[in-house]
């Protein structure tokens, strides 16, 4: 199973940010909605996460393992599958008969660029906040913070799930989703 190695960084200022990749030739790839719905089974323990991303021209089934390492603050490390699905609608009624249940569901604007051999993100999400993800190797990943003028130290291997549920915490809201809409489905 592949290795996928992140990292996130909270953004102050987006605009800033932008300029600056731009400025050490970052190419621009795409901007567009996220929607993830993240299943469970309650009859497996098996990846830690099970997700299927509505990308607006199909979507992306995802299966996440821990590689057995315990998390650095800095680096999430994970294993990762992925594969393209055409048909979302028929993909999630396949999910619901095999006994996967939709238990999260996760928004994002997504802004997605190259450099020095790491995919960038800026995504921007509800409730939470904007956040630079880069995906690289360490090294590549210590070397472009540096490019970019970040400090290592300030990133987090947390999950945009782990932020949220901070921020359900301080602000007593429980049932809320991570979403832009509460009405959506």
């Amino acid at each position: 199973m592949p290795k996928e190695v992140e990292t996130k960084f909270k953004v102050h200022s987006k605009s800033a940010l932008k300029k600056k990749l731009e400025r050490k030739g970052a190419i621009f790839i795409s901007r567009r909605l996220e929607r993830d719905i993240y299943y469970k089974n309650p009859r497996l323990s098996g990846p830690e996460v099970i997700r299927l991303r509505e990308t607006g021209h199909g979507g992306i089934f995802t299966i996440k393992k821990s590689t057995g390492k315990q998390r650095s603050r800095i680096y999430k490390v994970r294993q990762e599958l992925e594969t393209r699905i055409g048909n979302v609608k028929t993909f999630q009624k396949m999910m619901k008969e095999l006994g996967f249940l939709p238990r999260f569901r996760k928004e994002k604007i997504r802004e997605a660029y190259t450099l020095e051999g790491c995919r960038i993100f800026l995504d921007k999400l509800p409730f939470i906040g904007e956040y630079l993800e880069i995906e690289a190797s360490e090294a590549k990943i210590k070397k472009l913070a540096a490019v970019l003028g970040l400090d290592i130290k300030k990133a987090t291997s947390q999950t945009y799930m782990s932020l949220f549920d901070h921020y359900k915490k301080r602000a007593k809201r429980s049932r809320l989703e991570l979403v832009f809409n509460k009405n959506k489905k």
